[in-house]
């Protein structure tokens, strides 16, 4: 999706204007004020963590069978190949199986993503939800945005290795590679300019919101490992690690399509259905 999608006097309006107008009269109808309700939407004219997490919390409670199912089958790729691994097993296969099942994770949670962007868009447009056809957007755009994907990873990598600012860095300006390939129909390289062009000026506070959710899990699955291995049950300790996994792969593909929305209400004034005309 391009401007384009924009309607004619919205375009003529936009051209030639910072994406941001600086007087509230020049404003589109449903960013006229700081919020304002449109339909069942709420539209924010800037961008904030609040108003992403009270978004991702809303629509995880109305379509959790939907993202648990998904999120399941990629918390069990995760986890499944080090169960060929024990307490003896050479340092080399221990390596090796977490490579292969972060290789597994890597490339069933690019589809995953991608078909979340979809039940996530329908959702926010108030229209029924349709696992089915997520799941052929999904499949759809899967080539484009893995590839995005597995350069973001490599970048990221390179930049941890190198210094762990950078790789913060990397995470952030890319971080709706996936939403934007899926809802404009782009390709890896340019999926990678678009999440540049739409983070910027909000990076740290997307940095924020990755980091929150990386320490949540690393915090609560400690946690749970340590309260559950000391009762000698391997299938317990993997249970629930495919459970938190599970969860916190749906909210992280959930808050990731809503940070994708609301960067573009925030630099575009675009509302949800001028987001979604790719799939109509």
């Amino acid at each position: 999706m391009t401007d384009a999608s924009l309607s004619g006097s919205e375009a003529a309006r936009t051209d030639g204007e910072a994406s941001r107008p600086d007087g509230a009269a020049e404003l589109p109808a449903f960013l006229s004020g700081a919020e304002q309700e449109v339909g069942r939407e709420t539209q924010v004219r800037d961008f904030r963590l609040g108003h992403v997490l009270a978004r991702t919390f809303s629509i995880l409670r109305r379509r959790p069978l939907s993202f648990l199912l998904l999120y399941g089958v990629a918390s069990l790729l995760l986890n499944v190949p080090v169960t060929f691994t024990n307490d003896d097993s050479p340092a080399a296969a221990v390596v090796l199986a977490m490579i292969v099942a972060q290789a597994f994770y890597i490339v069933f949670n690019v589809f995953a993503g991608a078909a979340v962007v979809d039940i996530v868009i329908d959702d926010t447009r108030g229209r029924p939800v349709d696992l089915r056809k997520a799941l052929r957007v999904g499949l759809r755009w899967f080539l484009p945005a893995l590839g995005a994907t597995v350069a973001m990873v490599g970048l990221a990598v390179l930049g941890f290795v190198l210094l762990i600012i950078p790789a913060a860095m990397i995470i952030s300006r890319y971080f709706v590679v996936v939403p934007a390939c899926v809802v404009e129909g782009l390709g890896p390289v340019q999926s990678m300019r678009r999440s540049t062009e739409l983070t910027m000026g909000y990076r740290w506070r997307i940095f924020a919101l990755w980091f929150a959710i990386l320490i949540t899990e690393i915090i609560v699955q400690m946690e749970l490992d340590q309260a559950i291995r000391p009762s000698g049950y391997f299938s317990l300790v993997l249970a629930s690690q495919v459970l938190w996994d599970m969860a916190v792969g749906a909210f992280a593909a959930v808050a990731t399509a809503v940070t994708y929305r609301d960067l573009r209400i925030a630099k575009e004034g675009i509302d949800t259905d001028q987001v979604a005309t790719v799939f109509d």
